[in-house]
């Protein structure tokens, strides 16, 4: 009898786990099959609806589907709805009289998400020299309005000089960022502020503009450095008094012209009684050379940009007011040879291109006691080749020289770098 019990009681147990085995294996099984049916319908939602932000229905009963099931995480938030990006280089400089290294100079992090069709969020995480310390180099969200007119809030770059909004390795055709944009902009330069951006479409010219509130510039504006030691390390204002900065830029013949003008505006001291003051303008023409097919591959780009800032400070122990001003030319001529297109630069490529580069860089700053002026002067000419637009192979020879009172250097030598935007 005992036997037949203790039979029965085993029996049970037996049969339960099992049927629990099954039942569980059964709803990880359904799981598993409507995740993939979210990732097929989000596929055909993305053909048939493109980047309009619309839902499909069936696509929102899935996902409520998954949601009873306690399955709706983070990370389904981010597979929906974000994306991961950035770019990375990695450079190689061999100036006369100085150490050549290898440096892995920028390593960025792109996170950027679309919370609704009108709510986008934008991020980029720096990292620098491969041991240095995290930083933000962006991180702003975006309530769009109306084309005319949309905010803008978080850590936004500074829209002065053109190469300062698209500064990204992968983006420029040569290693070195000219001096005007490392001295008189301080670019990487950016800020946290708040705002408004927006275009006017005018007949054939797009009015692009961005304006911002921003904490602004700090004390350290020197005669060999410019403003660089002057940015804001993105914390906390030192002063009661926030700066304005705003950028328009023309757009005509379908982005083959580009003009921009840009002003600075903000108190730099501690005290806030001091004003640094900071204008920018540049031009970009890209001039068709041929429709394709043959040895050119682009356009002729021409590129140029001057700035200049001024900053108060004659009550500041009888000196004067510091100034810098600086500008640069670039050429750039892209081609590639048709019979390269069967070797290895070429297989597997629809579009490689070599680019042909020429720049031409000068700064002077002033010193506000002595009176006298900084001047660098800089001559680049390079090649990069580049087998997919967002990844370049760049190599070019730099000649530079500065004034005798301010360390009178003479430097020639070469910079390569490798650059990917992912």
């Amino acid at each position: 009898m005992r036997f037949a019990v203790v039979s029965a009681v085993l029996s049970a147990l037996l049969w339960s786990s099992a049927f629990a085995q099954e039942q569980e294996k059964s709803t990880l099984e359904r799981l598993k099959e409507l995740e993939e049916e979210i990732g097929k319908l989000k596929e055909e939602q993305e053909k048939k609806d493109g980047a309009d932000g619309k839902a499909v229905p069936a696509l929102e009963e899935k996902k409520d589907e998954l949601k009873e099931h306690g399955r709706i995480t983070a990370l389904t938030r981010l597979i929906n709805r974000t994306r991961i990006g950035g770019y990375f280089d990695l450079e190689f400089t061999d100036f006369r009289e100085k150490n050549s290294t290898l440096d892995n100079h920028h390593l960025i992090i792109q996170f950027s998400s679309y919370l609704h069709e009108r709510i986008f969020f934008n991020s980029e995480i720096e990292y620098e020299h491969a041991a240095g310390e995290l930083g933000v180099e962006q991180a702003y969200m975006d309530f769009l309005i109306h084309d005319m007119i949309n905010f803008r809030g978080g850590v936004v770059l500074v829209p002065v000089g053109k190469l300062n909004l698209l500064h990204d390795s992968d983006y420029r055709d040569l290693t070195l960022r000219p001096l005007t944009e490392t001295y008189i902009i301080p670019s990487t330069w950016s800020d946290v502020g708040v705002g408004f951006f927006g275009s006017f479409f005018l007949g054939p010219v797009t009015l692009n503009y961005e304006t911002y509130l921003v904490n602004g510039l700090r004390e350290g504006i020197n005669v060999k450095k410019g403003l660089r030691d002057a940015r804001d390390v993105k914390a906390s204002d030192n002063n009661s008094d926030k700066s304005y900065c705003l950028r328009l830029e023309a757009v005509a013949f379908d982005g083959k012209v580009t003009l921009g003008v840009a002003g600075y505006r903000g108190r730099f001291d501690d005290r806030g009684r001091h004003t640094v003051f900071s204008y920018a303008a540049d031009l970009t023409i890209a001039v068709p050379l041929g429709s394709g097919g043959g040895w050119i591959s682009g356009p002729l780009e021409l590129r140029m940009e001057a700035a200049r800032f001024t900053a108060d400070l004659t009550n500041a122990g009888g000196g004067s007011s510091p100034r810098g001003a600086g500008a640069f030319v670039q050429l750039s001529f892209h081609f590639f040879p048709p019979f390269l297109k069967d070797t290895f630069l070429g297989i597997g490529f629809d579009h490689p291109t070599f680019t042909l580069v020429g720049l031409w860089d000068a700064v002077q700053i002033q010193d506000p006691v002595s009176h006298r002026w900084n001047h660098q002067r800089r001559l680049s000419v390079g090649l990069n080749f580049r087998p997919l637009e967002q990844v370049a192979f760049k190599v070019e020879y730099v000649d530079e020289d500065s004034d005798e009172i301010y360390g009178n250097f003479e430097q020639d030598g070469v910079a390569a770098s490798i650059a990917v935007g992912f």
